[in-house]
This record gives structure tokens, C-alpha cells and sequence, in this order.
């Protein structure tokens, strides 16, 4: 079609059918391309499913996205709903008792790629809650969890609802975006505000497992509630208007017609704590805190001051500070004894005080292992005897920090170690353990050592001094200098002093040094393990090609006159020495790695890639069949590793996954899918073996735990099976939570029986510039 037949169509349309958008649209397009002296950007309408697959990977992120927009529309209420999700292309709906979007906020901000608005409005209208949503990401979470969306959404100056229709199959590649419509049309309000995503068609199964995990994760990412402010607690705490409720979550499952609502267990063990702890430091830094207890009738706010010798004297870099700390006492049936258990586990995980800072988590603080409080450490000391560890605790602080005064590190593990932080440690630690002690007093524990009780068992009264826990070397040494009094007395004083702070520091300098090398001979073991697990599956696939090679050469001796045969046989023995010369070039690359110590950002696309293709040839002899891996995103590199650590992991578990083929008499299938999400990799690596027994799945990665050892050598000879030596997954395990990573069984992909998912930090921005990538 030329210029002047698009121009007379065009024109016809604009007069016989002006509301025909679509058709001028596409004219248009076509037109503009005869423009010989300007070009114009196009996009190709398969961008959205490349976009969805790229910065949505998992099923975590994409759901989670969505929740952080209903956070940003000022919802105080989600309701997730899945419906026939056991199978694939069940339905999911999110609904929200938000803003809601009108007709202009749903074209220019949801349909419009790369919008800006969240550039332009960084905090939402009615709580200024920050902005959660990445920008642009909400709509390919949803192209990456199904086929088709529908958008119900109403705002409450509005007298109509909003309905939009989206088939994500209609943007396939050759298609020009601009071109694909969407229906919209009005109906009557079901509601005064808020919007509902009616999610059809999707992609992956959603088992109870899987949505409690999704769960958990938006759980960790937003702070549970706002805390209120000092007037706030003692009155009704959201009487103002405009003070921000809270954020609350609800999943649930429809199964056989009936829901199933999947609770949050945190949320729910609130309820038996017993005392609530407060803390406040206001905009001017004075700090308070209260207790609360039924249980012992106690209700005190107490007054902090930044010098425990001292009243009221405000912190002089902590500001706008605010905590929450649930105290647990698993004793004197102060706990029911039905909760107990179930409580105590989940502090295991879940216990301690975590860090939000403008209404998002700050990691690693509240960890398991985490002891930023010092909590842990002071019940290690004994100076103050009532329970006081994390394990006693679920808490979280809550930073207002517009002024940036708290920045996170570089690689995102938490906060740069300010004097504000140092303060912050300070506070919450004394508010803790001061309250601490008020419910000792009152429950007639005994807080120290050396307390006497009077003759009605009464323990006499104590005043505790909880010191400032950051009074380091350098304050004192200020202190030194404030005081008066003979000049020599304060320079001989002054002279020790420096001595001992020399001392000190080249005491610490020794002990950074040992440690140091420590790490290091410790790295070198976990290595030099590594290399000899895998040099012992190395022997056993060897000794099969040897065997091989062994007959081939004793038969062309004795059958040298049979050209066929020997032709047939030396084809063979040409296919085993190529397949032993990939394994012999495979293990020398593992163990020249091992010459250096020295780690780098390991390339997974890569190091995918050539193991694959060193395995090809021996996943053709046991008739298995390995999909070719699937890599979503360009630069998987992980945080700084040692090369072979990743050949011992993708031997171990393919290895693993062998032996579970061989054992099913399955047909043997193996896939392998990489992929990057936020600041972490992950690896998943499926198998159609005879699964793995859900009263195993934790065991597996016990050391000398195993399910491929024989009974007898007998039986190991006739198998002709590497036998296990339940080392392999405990390595891997090791390997992989040594560098903040995680590992588990997780639910099988489809047509899998068997998938273990691996997650490990990405590398830094500042690791990249580091080693030059």
C-alpha cells in the first residue's frame, strides 16, 4: 500500500467512522513511516511479556507488587482470594478498600508505561504513607501470574465504576503496542471506594504451602501497623483525622465451594503476651516508655533520659522514634500452656525486635541470630537475671526518616553505624530492660545477683542502672577531659589512658588478623571438602567409561578380522573416550579453581551453561532428558564466591537427582531455571525421581543423612550406584548459608516431582566496581 492509497483511507475513515480509533491509529502508524526526514521509536507489543518475565520472576514478587499498590491507593484492607488455584489456570482476586482510580488515573497511570506519577506524588494523599509500588511494575506482575485481568475500581467522588479488560495473550510479538485496545466501560458502584483485580487464567499452581510463603514474604517487607503517637496511647489512638490505621492483609483459599482462610500465627500470638512495651522520642529527642500488663495490672509511662546519671536530657541525634516490644514469660502458666509451644517455635524464626524505616523493613535486624539489641548478650552476662532474649520478644521500631538521618549500607544489610544509631541502640535497649524489671518487681522475681529477700519472701527493693551500652573508649576519654582537679594528676591519668586505648586497639588489630585468617582456613576446608566429595562422583563416572573403553579395546583385539563390528566398536569407543575427555576437562577446570583462594562474582548463566553441556553426553547414556536451562535476565552474578563452589553444588544435586530417576523408573527429566529478583539470585533445580517423603525434606540437608546407601557390597556392586555418604546437601547447605543464602524443598514444578530452590545474594553495585565487571 503507498502514501497516497494510506492517506485516502485515512481521510475516509476520519469522515464515514471517526470513532473507529483503533483503524485511524493504525493508519497513522503506517503513514508515519513514509517521513524521510524523522524517525519515530516503535514497540513491539511482545515487549509486555518479555517485561513480565524479566522484573517479575516469582510468584512472591508479582503478588507482592500488587499488595504495595493497594498500600499506596491508602487501603487500610486487602482480600486475596484464590480460587481453584490446586491446578493450573485457576483465579485470584485482590481486593481493596483504597482511593480507587478515576478514568484519568487509570489511562495515564496504570496503562501507561513508565509512569511518572510516582515520581511526581512520592507519598500518597490521605496517610502520605512512601510510596511501595516500583514504578510500572504492578501491571506485568499481573501479565506474569495469568492470562487475562479485569479492573473494578471506583472512587468515592465518582457515581460509576470503572471496568477494564485486559487479554495479556493478545500482546504477542510482531504487533505494534499502540495498536492492541483494551474494553473499558461503566457500571453501577458496588462499593464507596476501592478497586477489585479479578486475575483469570493462571500460570502457576497455588498450593496452601505456597500462599502461606507469599504471605510470610509481604509480611516481612511491610510494618504490621503504625504506632501511635505519645497523646495517641492515652486516648483513643486513631480519633484524629488522617492518622494512618494500619495495613491489613487477609489470604485465603476457596476449595470444593468452602474458604479457607489462611491466618497470620504473629498476629494472632499478640494476644498472649505478657506486657506491651512502648517507646517514644519525640521531634525535640526526650524520650518515654511505657508497660502495660492485665496480667499484673500495670499501666506506667516512664520518662528516658540520653544520661542515665541525669534527668531529663534529650538525645541529641534520635528523633521521631517509635517501638513496640510484645513480652513473653514461658513460665508460671503466665503463657496457656496450648500456645506455649507453638509460640516458642515461632520465636525461633520470627522472634526479636526488626527495624522499619519509613514503613519498610530494614534487614537484618530481628533475624534469627540477629542480636543488634544486645539482648541475647546481656542474658549471657547475667547482670539482670528475669528472661529478657530475643526469643521473649516479637517487636518492631518504626523510623520516620525524611531528613535521612538512618542511611542503609551499600549492599543493603542494614544501617551505616551513625551516632544516631549508636542512641537508638541506646534507647530501645534501657526501655526494654528497665520495663524488663518493673515486671519483676511486681511478680517478686529476683532481678540481681546478691538480692535479699525479707521474712515474708519479699525481695528488697533494687535501683537498677541500665548504663548507655555505646559509652565506648573515645566518650570516656571526653568525660576525662570535662573534669577538674590537679593539673598532673589529670596529664598522668590522661598518659595511662592513652596507653591503654594503644593497647586496645593493637590487641583489636591481633584479633581482627586472627580472625581474618580464620575465615579464610575456614573457607579452605569447606573447599578442599567440596573438592573431594566431588573428585569421589568424578571416580564413580569414570570408573563406567573406563569399564567401557577396557571391553571395547579386549573385543578389536580379539575380533580384529570383523570389519563392521570393529568399525561399530570403535564408533563406541570414539563416543566414551569424548564423554570421559568432557568429564576429565570438567573436574581439571574444578580443581585448577582450587589453586586460588581468591573469590569472585560468579556468572550463573555461565557456569549453567557449561555444566549443562558437560552432563549432555552422560544424560544421553542413562536415557535422561535435560531441558535446555531457562535463564531469565542478562546479568545473574552472585556476591563474591570461590569458582568451585558452584560445581560442588550442581554436581551434588545432580547427582542426587540420578540416583532418584534410576530408583523411580520414571521418565528421566531434569530442568534447571535461574533467575534474578530485588538483590538476590535464585536457582531451581527440578527432577522426575521418586520425590522427596515431606517427613524428610528438612533432613536431607543433616550431615550423614542419606537415602542411596546399600545395605551391603554386594548390593552396591550389582546397583553399580555411587553410594551416599549423606554429606553431599549438608556441603551444599553450607555452602550456600554461608554467603546469606537459602535452600529447601519447595513445591515440585509442573510434570516435576522434585524441586530444590536455591537463593543467594546478587553482587553489589560496589562488588562489581570492585572486581571490574
Amino acid at each position: 500500500m503507498n502514501e497516497k492509497n494510506i492517506r485516502e483511507q485515512l481521510s475516509k475513515t476520519l469522515i464515514d467512522d471517526p470513532n473507529n480509533y483503533s483503524r485511524i491509529i493504525e493508519l497513522s502508524s503506517k503513514l508515519a513511516k513514509f517521513d524521510e526526514e524523522n524517525i519515530r521509536f516503535s514497540i513491539d507489543a511482545g515487549v509486555i511479556d518479555r517485561l513480565g518475565s524479566e522484573l517479575v520472576a516469582r510468584q512472591e514478587t508479582a503478588v507482592s507488587e500488587l499488595v504495595k499498590n493497594s498500600y499506596d491507593a491508602d487501603a487500610t484492607r486487602v482480600n486475596i482470594k484464590f480460587e481453584n488455584s490446586d491446578e493450573i489456570g485457576g483465579t485470584l482476586y485482590i481486593e481493596d478498600n483504597g482511593t480507587g482510580m478515576n478514568r484519568e488515573q487509570l489511562i495515564n497511570g496504570f496503562m501507561r508505561i513508565s509512569s511518572s506519577s510516582k515520581i511526581h506524588n512520592p507519598v500518597s494523599d490521605l496517610y502520605n504513607r512512601k510510596r511501595a509500588g516500583q514504578k510500572g511494575i504492578g501491571r506485568f506482575a499481573v501479565q506474569r501470574l495469568a492470562e487475562k485481568l479485569t479492573i473494578t475500581t471506583q472512587t468515592e467522588s465518582d457515581n460509576i465504576a470503572l471496568v477494564l479488560s485486559i487479554n495479556w495473550n493478545e500482546y504477542s510479538n510482531d504487533l505494534d503496542l499502540n495498536t492492541i485496545t483494551n474494553k473499558i466501560f461503566t457500571k453501577n458502584k458496588t462499593k464507596d471506594k476501592g478497586t477489585i483485580l479479578k486475575i483469570e487464567g493462571l500460570k502457576d499452581k497455588w498450593s496452601e504451602a505456597s500462599i502461606k510463603r507469599i504471605y510470610k514474604y509481604i509480611g516481612d517487607i511491610l510494618q504490621p501497623f503504625p504506632l501511635p503517637e505519645i497523646e495517641e496511647s492515652l486516648e483513643n489512638e486513631f480519633e484524629r483525622i488522617n492518622i494512618d490505621p494500619g495495613f491489613k492483609v487477609y489470604f485465603s483459599k476457596i476449595v470444593n465451594g468452602r474458604q479457607i482462610n489462611i491466618v497470620d500465627d504473629k498476629m494472632m500470638v499478640y494476644n498472649y503476651a505478657t506486657a506491651i512495651i512502648n517507646g517514644w522520642v519525640d521531634e525535640n529527642g526526650y524520650g518515654l516508655y511505657s508497660v502495660e500488663s492485665k496480667q499484673f495490672n500495670i499501666n506506667e509511662i516512664t520518662e528516658l533520659s540520653s544520661d542515665p546519671d541525669e534527668d531529663n536530657v534529650p538525645y541529641k541525634y534520635l528523633k521521631k522514634v517509635k517501638f513496640r516490644a510484645y513480652y513473653f514469660i514461658y513460665a508460671d502458666g503466665l503463657v496457656p500452656k496450648m500456645q506455649e509451644t507453638s509460640i516458642r517455635k515461632l520465636a525461633r524464626t520470627q522472634g526479636g525486635i526488626r527495624l522499619y524505616r519509613n514503613g519498610f523493613r530494614v534487614l537484618p535486624y530481628g533475624e534469627a541470630n540477629n542480636d543488634w539489641l544486645g539482648l541475647d548478650e546481656s542474658v549471657k552476662r547475667r547482670s539482670i537475671l528475669p528472661v529478657h532474649s530475643n526469643l521473649n520478644f516479637f517487636g518492631f521500631v518504626e523510623l520516620k526518616d525524611n531528613e535521612n538521618i538512618f542511611n542503609e549500607t551499600s549492599s543493603r544489610e542494614g544501617l551505616i553505624e551513625t551516632e544516631a544509631v549508636i542512641e537508638l541502640k541506646n534507647f530501645v535497649y534501657r526501655s526494654i530492660l528497665s520495663s524488663v524489671i518493673k515486671v519483676a518487681e511486681i511478680r517478686n522475681i529476683k532481678i540481681v545477683s546478691g538480692q535479699k529477700q525479707d521474712e515474708d519472701g519479699i525481695y528488697e527493693s533494687v535501683e537498677v542502672r541500665i548504663k548507655n551500652i555505646a559509652f565506648t573508649l573515645e566518650e570516656l576519654d571526653r568525660e576525662l577531659e570535662k573534669e577538674t582537679g590537679n593539673i598532673e594528676v589529670q596529664k598522668r591519668r590522661k598518659k595511662k589512658f592513652d596507653q591503654v586505648k594503644r593497647e586496645i586497639a593493637e590487641l583489636q588489630k591481633a584479633q581482627e588478623e586472627e580472625k581474618e585468617q580464620f575465615l579464610k582456613e575456614r573457607s579452605m576446608l569447606r573447599v578442599l571438602s567440596s573438592v573431594g566429595l566431588t573428585i569421589g562422583l568424578f571416580l564413580h563416572e569414570v570408573k563406567d567409561y573406563i569399564l567401557n573403553m577396557d571391553n571395547n579395546v579386549s573385543f578389536l583385539i580379539e575380533k580384529l578380522k570383523n570389519d563392521q563390528m570393529i568399525l561399530h566398536r570403535l564408533t563406541l569407543l570414539q563416543s566414551n573416550i569424548e564423554s570421559f575427555n568432557t568429564y576429565t576437562s570438567y573436574f581439571d577446570s574444578v580443581i585448577s579453581q582450587n589453586v586460588s583462594r581468591n573469590i569472585k562474582p560468579i556468572d550463573l548463566k555461565k557456569t549453567i551453561n557449561n555444566f549443562w553441556k558437560t552432563i549432555e553426553n552422560d544424560l544421553i547414556k542413562n536415557n535422561i532428558k535435560l531441558e535446555e536451562p531457562e535463564l531469565f535476565g542478562n546479568y545473574l552474578l552472585t556476591c563474591p564466591m570461590h569458582p568451585s563452589e558452584w560445581s560442588s553444588i550442581l554436581f551434588n544435586l545432580f547427582s542426587n537427582s540420578k540416583k532418584a530417576i534410576k530408583r523411580s523408573n520414571n521418565i528421566g527429566k531434569i530442568n534447571i531455571e535461574c533467575g534474578k529478583f530485588e538483590n538476590k539470585l535464585y536457582l531451581k533445580f527440578s527432577d522426575s525421581g521418586d520425590g522427596i517423603k515431606d517427613e524428610i525434606k528438612e533432613r536431607i540437608f543433616e550431615e550423614f543423612f542419606t537415602t542411596s546407601s546399600p545395605n551391603s557390597i554386594d548390593k552396591l556392586e550389582i546397583n553399580n550406584e555411587f553410594t551416599g555418604t549423606g554429606l553431599g546437601l549438608k556441603i551444599v547447605k553450607d555452602i550456600i548459608t554461608s554467603y546469606r543464602g537459602k535452600i529447601f524443598v519447595d513445591e515440585p514444578k509442573e510434570s516435576f516431582s522434585t524441586t530444590i530452590y536455591i537463593e543467594i545474594p546478587a553482587a553489589t553495585e560496589k562488588e562489581l566496581d570492585k572486581y571490574g565487571l
